[in-house]
């Protein structure tokens, strides 16, 4: 029989093993937030299957393309912990289901357990972290800060969204509207909404004194009516 806290414990390790080498804001550091975000949630969410939700939480960034080129680290590791097929694959497909090149504007999940690590991992993309780590990752690749003449589009679908955020071309700033800005509307837990607001606006208040700064009034306007 698997001792599942002592599983926990160990794939705690693992992952650490992994992310202590990234500098683009997916870090073991924002694994351990997420982890927190988690264990929020879980205090309202009575009903869901927590060693479900706390692997694929802790395992959702190891083959992200944006850690490396290896794709088969986290089946591989669930395969060496000796669980059970159905919960592998239970946890993988959450892991395939919450990323927003996969999800857009309009996340449709059918578990609990699937929304919860949504919810968790989104968190971390808002306020003061979220900030901190949108220019970590567009420093890590080499992307403009900001480039004050050129807008965020105004109409945005998925498909656009994810030839934007692979091409590189973008400043970081655009992120926010693309994205950061909009998270909150998508969250899909009670307890991921009330925190996603407050986030949102420590994200406002940052962007309002940036553009302040140079009086930059149609970036204003434009956050103006992400404000509202």
């Amino acid at each position: 029989m698997i001792n599942r806290q002592e599983l926990i414990q160990q794939t705690f390790a693992f992952v650490k093993n992994i992310h202590q080498r990234d500098f683009s804001g997916h870090d073991f550091e924002h694994i351990k937030r997420v982890w927190r975000n988690c264990q929020l949630i879980l205090t309202e969410e009575k009903n869901a299957e927590r060693f479900i939700v706390e692997m694929a939480l802790l395992l959702h960034d190891v083959d992200d393309y944006k850690l490396g080129d290896n794709t088969e680290q986290g089946y591989t590791y669930l395969k060496q912990c000796n669980l059970d097929e159905s919960i592998i694959q239970r946890i993988l497909t959450i892991i395939d289901s919450i990323g927003f090149s996969k999800t857009g504007y309009n996340p449709q999940f059918s578990d609990i357990e699937t929304k919860i690590v949504y919810d968790a991992d989104k968190l971390d993309a808002m306020g003061a972290f979220g900030i901190a780590r949108a220019f970590a990752y567009g420093g890590a690749k080499s992307r403009p800060l900001f480039i004050a003449d050129r807008l965020p589009p105004q109409d945005l679908d998925l498909e656009a969204y994810v030839a934007n955020a692979k091409s590189g071309d973008n400043h970081t700033v655009i992120h926010f509207f693309e994205k950061l800005l909009r998270l909150p509307d998508l969250m899909q837990t009670r307890v991921g909404k009330a925190l996603a607001q407050t986030r949102k606006a420590t994200m406002i208040n940052f962007l309002r004194a940036l553009f302040a700064e140079q009086e930059l009034h149609d970036w204003q306007r434009l956050l103006n009516n992400m404000a509202n």
